[in-house]
């Protein structure tokens, strides 16, 4: 199955006015928010312009030359494929800021990506989204009861700026997780004649806003050209509430391995869309909703600064550290845990345990003998589907997978359905 490498490399000679731009391509772009261009565009003038492909070869001058680190390895490879792209051989980067202040709970990051192409010029506006660090998810933290966070701020005088003078009569903004939610925010603020101009804004799995915002005069004009992507068990992508066009996109891996976009599926220059989210992504949107609808707002801001710390706990030098591994994660998130107030551990329980109303009623199996993996998978998938049909309501944990399997590290696990037990 695809994803949005091998995209790129298959429509990687056709120009725009052969293919139109469309929701892969702003993928693309928003996921070059993530690449430092700090070292590279130091000595370029905000206004300055200068060509993406000349620009990549540089950081992979750079990468030879230095200690240069992609935040993924995949990123690297979208880079290789780009830099030989007759696609985007007329697509220049412009305004790189980056901006992290600790002390202002602060941290933002844009690009802007012009193309030339005489047939089919447009501005691509990308924002980056959280980018690991503790000060990035303190600040996703405050989302849930601040009116706004700086970066929300900082991303729409960005637009503004950017926009001021632009002659584009077609401009696209996006970003990835934190950055799709400051893509809508900033667009919902610019000048009524640049949201005439703005043809789409794509959120790649990011989070939405507080209800009155979506009331706002701002965003209802603009409400219209915002679409969110997200994998079938998003979890960032349905936090806070959003009233704009979704779209379900199937992914490869599992929990918030799904937020990374190189594991979305693509087929036929397409993402594979799914129907539903499932079962544990509605469960925690569920959850979440229930529980700070009922709190006021400095009960919220109480909860929420405490779900930080444990988030702050697990971490080193301003960066979310695993340690060991996950077996010595959820050791030290127990111990923390502990220390946090009944209001807030009771939020956290309510994720991970079942109601007597939720279907379906699920358990976690160990398979002590490898060689008899094949076996018990196809005696579970005929089991499943037996109870799947005398049960409708019960959902499809699969997700269309037929390999169940895919840590190696861990013991073999195997979920299985037991709603008719």
């Amino acid at each position: 199955m695809e994803n949005i490498v091998d995209y790129l490399k298959s429509i990687k000679d056709l120009l725009f006015e052969e293919k139109p731009f469309n929701e892969l391509d702003a993928l693309v772009l928003s996921r070059l928010s993530y690449i430092d261009f700090r070292s590279i565009l130091k000595s370029t003038k905000y206004w300055s312009k200068k060509k993406l492909t000349d620009v990549i070869n540089e950081i992979f001058i750079e990468k030879e030359k230095s200690n240069y680190r992609f935040r993924l390895k995949e990123d690297m490879q979208l880079l290789d494929v780009l830099r030989s792209s007759l696609r985007y051989r007329e697509c220049y980067i412009k305004s790189y800021v980056y901006d992290t202040v600790i002390e202002e709970v602060k941290q933002f990051s844009a690009v802007t990506f012009i193309n030339e192409e005489p047939k089919q010029k447009f501005m691509f506006i990308a924002f980056k989204g959280t980018d690991g660090t503790v000060t990035g998810w303190k600040e996703d933290f405050n989302m849930a009861y601040l009116e706004t966070v700086p970066a929300q701020i900082e991303a729409a005088k960005y637009l503004k700026k950017i926009t001021r003078f632009s002659s584009y009569k077609t401009i696209y903004v996006g970003g990835h997780s934190k950055g799709g939610n400051l893509a809508v925010y900033a667009a919902s603020q610019a000048r009524k004649n640049i949201q005439n101009n703005i043809k789409e804004i794509y959120s790649f799995d990011g989070p939405g806003f507080k209800d009155d915002f979506l009331e706002t005069e701002g965003f209802i004009n603009i409400h219209e050209k915002i679409s969110l992507f997200a994998p079938q068990s998003s979890i960032i992508g349905r936090l806070l509430s959003r009233n704009y066009k979704t779209y379900i996109v199937q992914s490869k891996k599992k929990l918030l391995y799904q937020h990374n976009i190189y594991n979305w599926k693509i087929e036929n220059n397409d993402f594979v869309k799914l129907d539903k989210f499932t079962f544990l992504s509605n469960k925690i949107d569920k959850v979440l909703k229930d529980s700070l609808s009922k709190t006021t707002i400095e009960e919220r801001k109480a909860i929420v600064d405490e779900l930080f710390d444990i988030v702050k706990d697990l971490s080193k030098d301003d960066v979310i550290d695993f340690g060991d591994g996950m077996l010595d994660f959820f050791k030290r998130f127990k111990n923390t845990f502990k220390g946090k107030s009944k209001e807030t551990q009771e939020l956290i329980l309510a994720l991970f345990t079942k109601s007597k109303e939720e279907s379906p009623k699920l358990y976690v199996k160990p398979i002590k003998n490898e060689s008899t993996l094949s076996q018990t998978i196809n005696k579970f998938k005929y089991t499943f589907a037996r109870k799947k049909a005398k049960n409708p309501k019960v959902i499809d944990y699969i997700d269309n997978d037929t390999k169940l399997i895919e840590s190696k590290e861990s013991p073999l696990l195997l979920v299985e359905d037991k709603t008719n037990k």
